[in-house]
Order: structure tokens, then C-alpha cells, then sequence
């Protein structure tokens, strides 16, 4: 036991500085890889009974972001052809004597490949896996009275949406829950082809016309794609990795994402893909993306948010009504964003643009939606009434229409009367 101890603070500190031989010391690029950040920096591990005076926790509903994930099918045949070909131009461009990599660096591009299966696209990863489990372990240590080691179909509730990566999600957060041997007892709800509670905005063919589709919505994302700030980070890129020209944002946008994807796929891997990127140019990327997620996910058109009070219907519905004492929900980045800004969670002074970076804004997808981000409701039954407590990323947070985190659940029932009681996906969604 001595001898890990000993060698686990040394075997952290070469991790650390694997990563920082390739980010530089200036800035751990790691907190900027919007969606694709990894939640391991990101997650509250303090993990201790939340507990309030003369107060008792009584239902718990949970909204998670499934864990970790490969890459879309487009991103990997981006990989395997596109950053493939700029790998073996990078390296002959510094055999020559040109661009910045050191040595170490040179070593990671010349090792690096993209052998992901195309056909198992958006799959989840092993650290996707990882992260449901220790989420779940956590949360139980949260809230044993109402998250019972034993598995009872009565008391929870187990729900994801038609795609692998929310189906594996919960089944490995259900292993964190009850074990293994408890885990295979789990009933899940089967999952529903079109499910306009769990991803309310993929068959809103209103908001697919107003928002998805309207070349309006992505009108500042455009602007700062053509500003002078991008075309510096473009040509500064290019010039770190030795290249005789200007890479164009599609490709570097490519090697921002892969970069997200294997820093989070990988705890002790430093992804190539990384290495051009600084302090300045990681952040003008991530607002690059954080533009493109406040206008279509955000509080860039009412519209958007507004059929998010089916979920909020719900967790309402749970709390009050329903026998269960924990309900858990696996869905999507589009879910998680546009169910915060129905909540009017992290919404700035003013929207966000492209001719201007707020590098103080609150809305930054690293932080509010990184892989298996998550909002959690707790009910507890207290002398004065019942009240909600708030968690976003396991973290205790204060809605912004409370006075305190504990929140009565009368005032919460009367602010959101409008999307309890008037709210018809049908009626919101249509067209006409």
C-alpha cells in the first residue's frame, strides 16, 4: 500500500506534464473543448450527504447527458482522410526544419491513426462508461435515503432515448447504482422512436423551419468565422505546424474536435491534435462553437427553448404525483441547453456576437454541457412545506426566480405555471 501511495503522486505529475508539454503551461486547454469536454474535470467529486435542517430528501429527478462518445461518421472519415494526410504533411514540413512541434510532440503525430469504425459512430467510449458509473456511485453517497443500494422497480425510474449512447449511459449508470449483480434486475423503459419529452426539438417542425434551418441563426457564428481574430488563429496554427499555407476553419475546426474527443476518450494521452493550439486560440474556437450553440440551442430565438416544458411538465408531474422516489434521464447536448435556458439558466446581459468575444459570458457550453453534464431536482420534505434543491454538474446552484438554493416547490409550481399547464408539443411545434 506504501509503495502506491509513492508512486501515484509521481505517476499524476507525468501525467500533468505529458499534457502540458503539448497545451503549454500558459493555459490547460482542457476546460475549452465545449461539448467535447471531458467531464472528469469538470464533475463535483465532493460527495457528502447534502443535508438541510429539519428537512428530509424525498425524490430525486435526474436530466444526464449521455457520457463520452466517438465522433460523428462525417468527423471520422475527416479523420482517416483529411488530418490522415495533414499528419504526413506536418511531418515532412519539420524534417525540412520548419514548424514549432518538439520532439515529444513529433513522437505523438507519427504514433497517431483514426481507426474508429465509421458504423460505430456517436458510440459510447470506455470513459463515457466510466464517468456514469462514478456519477452514479456519487450520487447515491448524495442521497441514501431516497437512492437505496437495492434495486426496486417501484422506486425508480430508468429512461433514455433511441440511441446507444443514452442506452448505455444509463445501464452503466445503473451498475454505479446497485453493482453489477443488482444492475441486471433494472427495468428500462423502452426507448421510443419519437420521444417529445426526451429530445422535444427533434420532431418540432416548427422550430426545424425557424431555428435548425434558418440561415439567420447562424449569422454570428458566420461573422467571427471571417474575423480578424479567426483568420490570426487560422494562420497561427498553420504556422506553429510548419505549413506553407493557411489552413482553412472547416480543417482546423476538424482538429478542434478531434482534439475534444481524445482528450476525453483518454486520461493519459495527449491528442496530437492539440498541440497547435494556445491559450488565445483554444478560446476563440470555443466561442466560435459557443456561438453557434446560444443561437441554435440557446436564448438566441424564444422559440427554441419554449417545447422544453415537456421535461419541466414532467419533473413536475414526478415530484408531485408519481410513487417513484428517483427517475433518471438519458438525452442529448440539444436536450440538456435548451432545458437550461427554459430554466433561464446562465443567460447573459445580452446575445452573443460575432463582432464581439464576452470572455465573462455565462453561457459557455465547456462548462454548462460537456460530456455526461447533468441537472438533478431534489424534493425534501421539510416542517415548513416541500421544497427543490438545484444541482447542475453535481453542484448545488440557485434557480433564478428563488430567494435560496432551497427553493419552495409552491413558488416553482407558480412561476412555471404557463409551462405546466399550457404546454402541447403539437400546439407549439406546428407550423402554421
Amino acid at each position: 500500500m506504501s509503495i502506491i501511495k509513492k508512486v501515484l503522486p509521481l505517476l499524476s505529475f507525468i501525467i500533468i506534464f505529458r499534457f502540458y508539454q503539448c497545451y503549454g503551461i500558459k493555459s490547460d486547454i482542457r476546460h475549452h473543448l465545449s461539448t467535447r469536454t471531458p467531464y472528469r474535470i469538470k464533475c463535483n467529486k465532493d460527495d457528502f450527504k447534502i443535508k438541510f435542517p429539519n428537512c428530509k430528501a424525498h425524490k430525486i429527478w435526474m436530466l444526464l447527458r449521455h457520457g463520452s462518445r466517438l465522433p460523428s461518421a462525417k468527423d471520422i472519415v475527416g479523420a482517416q482522410t483529411v488530418l490522415q494526410n495533414l499528419k504526413y504533411e506536418v511531418l515532412l514540413q519539420h524534417k525540412m526544419g520548419k514548424g514549432f512541434l518538439n520532439k515529444e510532440q513529433l513522437q505523438t503525430f507519427e504514433h497517431w491513426t483514426c481507426d474508429m469504425p465509421v458504423e460505430e459512430e456517436k458510440y459510447l467510449t470506455l470513459e463515457g462508461q466510466d464517468e456514469m458509473v462514478l456519477l452514479a456511485e456519487r450520487t447515491h453517497k448524495r442521497f441514501p435515503n431516497i437512492v437505496k443500494q437495492k434495486y426496486d422497480n417501484n422506486s425508480f425510474q430508468f429512461r433514455y432515448t433511441a440511441t446507444q449512447r443514452t442506452q448505455q449511459s444509463a445501464k452503466y449508470f445503473s451498475i454505479g447504482l446497485f453493482d453489477k449483480n443488482n444492475a441486471h434486475n433494472v427495468v428500462f423503459e423502452p426507448a421510443l422512436k419519437v420521444d417529445n419529452t426526451l429530445r422535444f426539438y427533434k420532431d418540432c417542425d416548427r422550430w426545424k423551419k425557424e431555428v435548425k434551418k434558418n440561415p439567420e441563426t447562424f449569422k454570428e457564428q458566420k461573422l467571427y468565422g471571417i474575423s480578424k481574430e479567426m483568420n490570426e488563429t487560422l494562420a497561427n496554427v498553420s504556422k506553429y505546424l510548419g505549413l506553407d499555407r493557411v489552413l482553412s476553419l472547416d480543417v482546423v475546426s476538424l482538429m478542434y474536435k478531434i482534439c475534444g474527443y481524445e482528450t476525453s476518450w483518454h486520461k493519459h494521452f495527449a491528442s496530437p491534435w492539440c498541440c497547435p493550439f494556445d491559450a488565445t486560440s483554444i478560446q476563440r474556437l470555443e466561442y466560435y462553437y459557443d456561438l453557434k450553440h446560444y443561437w441554435s440551442d440557446g436564448y438566441g430565438h424564444n422559440l427554441t427553448s419554449r417545447p422544453a416544458c415537456m421535461l419541466l411538465k414532467h419533473m413536475f408531474h414526478t415530484l408531485r404525483n408519481e410513487s417513484r422516489n428517483a427517475t433518471f434521464l438519458f438525452a442529448h447536448s440539444g436536450t440538456l441547453l435548451k432545458f437550461l435556458a427554459h430554466l433561464q439558466l446562465y443567460k447573459p446581459k445580452s446575445h452573443l456576437r460575432g463582432d464581439y468575444v464576452d470572455d465573462d459570458r455565462t453561457w459557455r457550453a465547456s462548462n454548462i454541457d460537456c460530456f455526461a453534464s447533468n441537472i438533478a431536482f431534489v424534493m425534501y420534505k421539510c416542517k415548513d412545506g416541500d421544497k427543490i434543491l438545484t444541482l447542475h454538474q453535481e453542484r448545488v446552484i440557485k434557480l433564478p426566480m428563488c430567494d435560496k438554493e432551497l427553493c419552495p416547490l409552491t413558488l416553482l409550481e407558480e412561476y412555471f405555471h404557463n409551462s405546466i399547464h399550457n404546454c402541447n408539443h403539437a400546439d407549439i411545434c406546428n407550423v402554421s
